[in-house]
């Protein structure tokens, strides 16, 4: 072709030609020579390339004449040798795989990203509720507590805040409540702020995370359909949406963002650099620079993040396996990834020593990646130069890894304990719910958590391993870190979401090969592309029939977003027994502890936070309150309880007739025959279904009188509570001189019966409360 400008020519006069050009370039990439049935392109218009010499004919087949030409005018770059366009080019975004973004590809990631944002908001009328804003789970309040704790302290948004974070924050979340503490300053500081802005990061960490998992399935394929397809499918897995659900400020939706960034920065860097030449561009330093501040991000974040950087290891590994294959010198091949791996150790390390964030273990951890990382690469480089192969490679890996186990416990016995201990919570199993596996025996959970989106993704991560042995670092780095969270999440669910940002990408994929099988979309390869798939808005009918499908694969999901997030959130009974005891709490001037409500743990932190502010720990209610309800004195439980709790909630449930919680929630204290009434916990309030009963620890009023010697004196009262009434009674028998005491412990009218006689006396609020004694007849 003699004109290198043709193929620009040719666009400036027919721009309706672009993806019939850019259709060939594709197939091009892909075969020496083709056939016209190779190319998805009408006859008419592959006659207009043919014609203009943009295509030539090699005897019964075909080919691009001048490929970079043809990529030249894709790029929109009309002169060969141009250094200035040169220079753009190394600058634009096609390292992100989103060149040219015109309004329709911009509409369509905006609208699957709204659905993500549906997904998560649709419980909004359960988070605001009364003018109160009701986290949802029971971390949540942990997190709020911490967060008002540094505003409180904190004269504004000032960074020297930074260094005295409350400790149990500095030790686990730090990073995390120093940005969300950060931000709600900039937007006013005040503790209503504070809600607002801990209710809606999680929505805001899910639109991120869409984000990075659209950048990483069309860098991956090349394709924006299949990028649609797994934002849709994040967007339907149930165990990210209740994680990144309006108002569960835990700390997983904010690791989610940092995620991403690493592994789109890592992708990016094992894919642009391969030799001198590709070095000298910025591109993979740019991505050195991300990788080296995602790690960052992820450590800092949570205390167990130095789990979620393991992959990033595995992949330089990997990487290096790889590069020997192809011939590629590892040492400059990988050079960008020792860079951002020592970046981040440098920045973790340097905020460790600053303001005390982490112990040395979490923060030396990065630390070891980078060194890791160096020898990885040295033992590489070494094993290419001696002209090893990939496979001696690999065994020289594994003796090293090995001995640096056996190297690292030797000198470092201490730390090798404290990180081995850490290790094995990965395979305790108790009643909190994300400690359980994701094949639990006897469960569906995988179905419930990724509806079928797993199933989707499984065959396409065997398929990502085929593709990363052909060269494919790209596919190396998302099937890495699919495996590897979907073998963390075997352990323990509590890394669904982190397994669902990859396995979106690989249900994305399957779904457009589905769809293509089915004729209903053009065929997805996943290989590596200069012209990117567009997601093209087809004709109505196949609008519809692709809707049916997804709906089909995407249904389970659909269903088990609201079931699943529905577990979490706080239902109007909780919230109203809350409220209920916090103005009780006022009204009677209690402060805590003697305001202190003692519940089922798992929303011990709600009630204590609404009640009292206090929710950091749910230690003690997990320790006593189940045998509290369980035990049958009274006394004891009184003795125990008084001083360190205020208050009692009861749910439904069975329980043996004698224990406390029978005698609370089934009889309000009252006394039957079979079993005595209560007389230290006052009856406050109850919901409508009953299903929420609350109690107030008094020492009660004490009723005295005389009547006959041993005889059986009753006293009973009609007791009012905002849902409805319930009859209260008491017994007791006279002593020998004929005397009596009958401790109640709810305000009333009381009749007491004693030998065919009545009496009357009234025990009002403060009698209960302090413990006065009323004679009958007053």
């Amino acid at each position: 072709m003699s004109d290198e400008r043709g193929p620009t020519e040719l666009l400036d006069e027919r721009p309706e030609l672009e993806s019939a050009l850019a259709a060939a370039l594709a197939v091009d990439d892909e075969h020496d020579e083709w056939g016209f049935d190779d190319i998805d392109v009408d006859s008419g218009a592959f006659g207009e390339l043919v014609s203009h010499d943009v295509v030539e004919k090699r005897g019964d087949e075909y080919a691009v004449a001048d490929p970079a030409a043809v990529r030249r005018a894709l790029d929109g770059d009309d002169a060969v040798g141009d250094e200035t366009a040169t220079a753009e080019r190394e600058f634009d975004l096609d390292w992100l795989a989103v060149p040219d973004i015109d309004g329709r590809a911009a509409g369509l990631l905006t609208a699957a990203l709204a659905v993500v944002v549906l997904t998560r908001t649709y419980v909004v009328s359960s988070v605001y509720r009364g003018g109160d804003i009701v986290f949802s789970g029971n971390d949540a309040y942990y997190y709020r507590y911490l967060v008002e704790q540094v505003a409180e302290t904190s004269g504004g948004a000032e960074f020297s805040v930074l260094s005295v974070l409350p400790g149990a924050g500095t030790k686990g979340e730090p990073l995390m409540i120093a940005t969300l503490w950060w931000v709600a300053e900039l937007l006013g500081g005040t503790t209503e702020t504070i809600g607002h802005v801990l209710a809606w990061y999680p929505v805001v960490s899910a639109v991120i995370s869409g984000v990075f998992v659209y950048l990483l399935a069309v860098r991956v394929t090349s394709d924006r359909r299949v990028g649609l397809a797994s934002v849709l499918f994040l967007a339907l897995i149930p165990g990210h949406a209740l994680r990144t659900s309006l108002g569960f400020a835990d700390h997983h939706a904010f690791d989610y963002p940092w995620l991403g960034l690493t592994a789109l920065a890592l992708l990016l860097v094992v894919t642009t650099a391969q030799d001198r030449a590709s070095l000298r561009s910025p591109v993979p330093w740019v991505g050195s620079v991300l990788l080296g501040v995602g790690i960052t991000g992820q450590v800092l974040a949570w205390e167990a993040g130095p789990l979620l950087i393991v992959p990033v290891g595995v992949v330089v590994a990997a990487k290096t396996l790889l590069d020997v294959e192809a011939g590629r010198e590892p040492l400059r091949a990988n050079l960008p990834l020792v860079g951002g791996t020592g970046l981040a150790a440098a920045l973790v390390w340097t905020v460790h020593t600053s303001w005390e964030w982490h112990t040395e273990l979490v923060a030396s951890t990065p630390f070891l990646l980078f060194l890791g990382v160096c020898s990885v690469v040295a033992t590489a480089a070494v094993v290419a130069r001696a002209g090893g192969t990939a496979r001696q490679l690999a065994a020289v890996e594994a003796v090293a890894f090995v001995l640096g186990l056996v190297a690292v416990r030797s000198l470092f016995t201490k730390r090798w304990a404290e990180a081995f201990s850490r290790t094995d919570a990965l395979f305790r199993s108790d009643d909190i719910a994300g400690t359980i596996g994701l094949f639990d025996p006897g469960t569906v959970g995988f179905l419930l958590l990724f509806g079928f989106a797993l199933v989707m993704a499984l065959p396409a991560m065997v398929l990502g391993v085929q593709f990363a042995t052909r060269d494919r670092a790209d596919w190396l780095v998302v099937t890495t870190y699919a495996w590897y969270f979907l073998g963390l999440a075997t352990l323990q669910v509590r890394f669904v979401g982190e397994l669902a940002t990859f396995a979106a990408v690989f249900a994305g994929y399957a779904f457009v090969w589905l769809a293509a099988k089915v004729e209903l979309a053009r065929p997805v390869t996943g290989e590596r592309t200069a012209a990117i798939t567009d997601a093209v808005v087809p004709e109505t009918r196949m609008v519809g029939l692709l809707c049916v499908l997804f709906l089909l694969v995407g249904s389970l999901g659909l269903v088990q977003v609201p079931v699943k997030t529905s577990q979490v959130t706080i239902d109007g009974g909780q919230y109203q027994t809350a409220t209920a005891i916090e103005r009780d709490a006022a009204e009677n001037g209690l402060a805590y502890p003697e305001n202190y409500v003692l519940s089922q743990w798992g929303k011990n932190r709600m009630y204590n936070y609404f009640v009292n502010g206090e929710s950091r720990s749910y230690s003690y209610a997990r320790n006593t309150h189940e045998a509290f309800l369980s035990s049958p004195n009274e006394t004891e439980w009184y003795d125990r309880l008084r001083g360190r709790v205020g208050y009692v909630v009861t749910e439904d449930r069975a329980a043996s007739p004698e224990t406390m919680h029978s005698r609370l929630h089934t009889r309000y204290g009252s006394q039957n025959e079979s079993v005595a009434g209560l007389g230290h916990f006052q009856a406050i309030y109850a919901t409508e279904s009953g299903s929420y009963k609350a109690f107030a620890l008094v020492p009660g009023a004490t009723i005295t009188g005389t009547t006959s010697p041993n005889a059986t004196v009753t006293a009973s009262a009609t007791v009012e509570l905002p849902n409805g009434t319930f009859e209260y009674v008491r017994r007791t028998r006279a002593d020998a001189s004929g005397r009596y005491r009958i401790g109640v412990a709810n305000p009333g009218e009381y009749a007491v019966e004693s030998d065919n006689s009545t009496a009357t006396v009234t025990v009002n609020e403060s009698a209960v409360r302090n413990g006065t004694e009323r004679p009958v007849g007053q």
